[in-house]
């Protein structure tokens, strides 16, 4: 007889929905209320509250809280809770909790904590109402930045180059580099920068320039002279004769001078020094009575374009053959 009861409790057992919890008596205890009853087969507070329509509302908290397990006999109070800040990464908001102690309130809010991730005051602390607990989300990625490397002048002396003179030898090549970063951030704002890698895409090439250092030979258009001399010029023209002192034909370029400063047959470049038109090369190839010394005398065409120039100092090159 025993042994037909115990098989049939146990074919009863079988028969019984899986999972299904235990029933058992909660107390709920209200600020102001008498203490209230009642039978519940929920497997935590939170599943007893809903199962009976208890919202907790206006700061109203269940201790403990919602996420606890319950077991026969236990009493669930509903009374004021803690107010924190939270300050979740880039948000933040108030909530109502049971507990004060920064791990269970992260764990009654659900907040996880990812690899990286930290929590100010540190998990095993305690907050008070009004406090803030900051939660740092920290991220990672990668990012490639295309990084330009400025190239320099470098500049060195040529001996065969005058002074003065420059030349470019080498144009200068702007460097190209490709890194590869990871950019760590906390709470959106960047943390690190720290490069993996990186690959040259174009090597920088220096600028080079020559400077000249050789000391410049005297020269006037392009032609070398050994000495300049300022001398006060005149001008005449056909009407005081066609032929020279040398026997050449008066012309424009054969100007008169003092054999004794300029010999005749030299050739010369000859320029005004107060700005008018330029003479221009010449060869002494005349003389004339009021000639002395630092005087030369300008043929022109005209007696008009000789009347132009006047009396005016001019600067005389004495050119080199």
């Amino acid at each position: 007889m025993k042994k037909s009861i115990v098989a049939s409790a146990l074919a009863l057992s079988l028969l019984l929905p899986a999972g299904l919890a235990e029933a058992k008596t909660v107390t709920v205890k209200t600020a102001g209320d008498a203490p209230k009853q009642y039978n519940t087969e929920a497997a935590t507070v939170g599943e007893f509250l809903q199962e009976n329509d208890i919202v907790p509302t206006g700061g109203i908290v269940s201790f403990p809280a919602s996420k606890t397990a319950l077991k026969e006999g236990d009493s669930v109070e509903l009374k004021r809770g803690y107010e924190i800040t939270i300050a979740d990464g880039t948000e933040e908001y108030v909530r109502s909790v049971s507990s004060n102690r920064v791990e269970d309130i992260l764990r009654e809010l659900s907040i996880e904590l990812k690899e990286g991730d930290s929590v100010t005051p540190p998990l095993d602390s305690t907050v008070e109402d009004g406090e803030v607990l900051r939660i740092n989300r920290a991220a990672e990625k990668t990012v490639t930045e295309t990084i330009e490397i400025p190239f320099e002048t470098i500049t060195r002396e040529n001996p065969e180059l005058e002074q003065g003179t420059e030349k470019v030898v080498q144009e200068g090549v702007t460097g190209v580099i490709e890194e590869t970063r990871v950019v760590s951030t906390v709470n959106g704002e960047e943390a690190s920068r720290i490069v993996i890698g990186s690959t040259v895409k174009t090597e920088k090439q220096d600028r080079i320039v020559e400077v000249g250092t050789k000391v410049p030979e005297n020269t006037i258009h392009g032609k070398k002279y050994s000495r300049k001399i300022t001398m006060k010029g005149t001008a005449y023209d056909p009407s005081a004769g066609s032929m020279t002192a040398s026997g050449t034909r008066a012309r424009v370029g054969a100007v008169a001078v003092d054999p004794r400063v300029i010999p005749l047959g030299t050739k010369l470049y000859i320029e005004s020094a107060d700005g008018f038109p330029t003479y221009g090369f010449a060869v002494a190839e005349d003389t004339g009575g009021a000639i002395k010394g630092n005087r030369i005398d300008l043929f022109y065409n005209t007696r008009g374009e000789a009347n132009r120039f006047g009396r005016r100092n001019v600067t005389v090159y004495v050119l080199e053959d």
